[in-house]
């Protein structure tokens, strides 16, 4: 079912957790960067930080300068949007309200330390 502006949402479950990557943490040596993929690690393997919440561990996603851009003119390489922040995976949670989800998403190891933000979307069954 998709669920256009104005209409009433359905109940759902599924959040999904988009995982910004930020200059802090593009900028890491090697050594901080090998240690914060050891916590990312041990998040994914407690089911979402010891939440149990975590259904599908998503995928990590290559760099901006990977991806291929589709518009109404034409295919172009990279996305060529100017931000400091870009997508770099995602999850997705198994939980009750946005609200335990977003608690589930603020255990996610850097998020405290600015390595990375994340966005808590609801998912719309299809």
């Amino acid at each position: 079912m998709v669920v256009f502006p104005g209409e009433a949402w359905e109940a759902t479950v599924k959040y999904v957790i988009l995982i910004a990557n930020t200059d802090k943490g593009r900028n890491m040596t090697e050594a901080e960067q090998q240690a914060w993929y050891g916590e990312i690690g041990a998040w994914y393997e407690k089911g979402g930080g010891g939440s149990g919440k975590l259904t599908d561990g998503g995928h990590q996603l290559q760099p901006p300068e990977t991806a291929k851009t589709v518009r109404a003119g034409g295919v172009t390489d990279g996305p060529f949007i100017e931000t400091k922040e870009a997508l770099g995976g995602y999850s997705v949670l198994d939980a009750d309200s946005i609200d335990e989800a977003v608690e589930v998403a603020k255990t996610w190891p850097g998020v405290d330390r600015g390595f990375i933000s994340i966005e808590v979307r609801p998912t719309v069954p299809m």
